[in-house]
């Protein structure tokens, strides 16, 4: 069992860490803003994580067909979608859509893990809590996109499971500035360090 981190280093000890790339495909991330830099310093984190055999774990968003979605989220695609019935929401992101594609160059590599979710929270309906679990890994550093809905919620959702989370700032993204901002100044004052990139590659480099 790990002691509880009381630095940055000590939450990013690669015996303990798992490096989390969240929905990084071309129908999410590929349509934030800066989606290019998000991808570049993924890259970084990525080098690193293999050198130190750090897991690196993707999620792929794969929504249910309308029928076995669940009336908060059909909700929010309403929302998202400016419309103002359930029968008028046009399907996204549903098994074999393009959009659910990792962005063109980027994408896990073979020995790295993917598991399938369909919630906002990646320990949701996912086995990725017994897989950390299995590996001795009690901290995830996570970045991706959104800021303010996956990257968010699985950092809270973490912390109830007793599990730590690390959030890299710019490798995260939201669809506004304002929206990631948000979202990391709450992360910042909960029990997530936000940190850059270039901090933790320091980190690891030194590993």
């Amino acid at each position: 069992m790990h002691a509880i981190p009381l630095c940055l280093d000590d939450f990013l000890q690669p015996a303990r860490a798992a490096l989390v790339m969240w929905d990084m495909q071309k129908g999410l991330a590929g349509k934030a803003p800066n989606s290019a830099a998000i991808v570049a310093n993924a890259r970084k984190l990525i080098e690193q994580a293999d050198r130190l055999n750090i897991p690196v774990i993707w999620s792929r968003h794969i929504a249910p067909p309308f029928e076995m979605t669940v009336g908060p989220f059909m909700l929010w695609l309403m929302k998202k979608q400016k419309v103002d019935h359930p029968s008028k929401v046009k399907p996204a992101m549903q098994c074999g859509m393009q959009e659910t594609d990792y962005i063109d160059g980027f994408g896990p590599s073979d020995h790295h893990m993917i598991l399938e979710k369909s919630q906002p929270s990646f320990f949701v309906d996912t086995p990725l809590a017994s897989r950390l679990k299995a590996m001795n890994r009690d901290t995830i550093v996570i970045g991706g996109v959104a800021t303010d809905i996956g990257v968010e919620f699985t950092c809270r959702h973490a912390a109830s499971l007793g599990i730590y989370s690390v959030a890299v700032d710019d490798a995260s993204g939201a669809y506004t500035q304002e929206a990631h901002d948000r979202s990391m100044t709450f992360l910042r004052n909960w029990t997530t360090p936000v940190v850059k990139t270039d901090e933790i590659c320091a980190i690891w480099q030194k590993q």
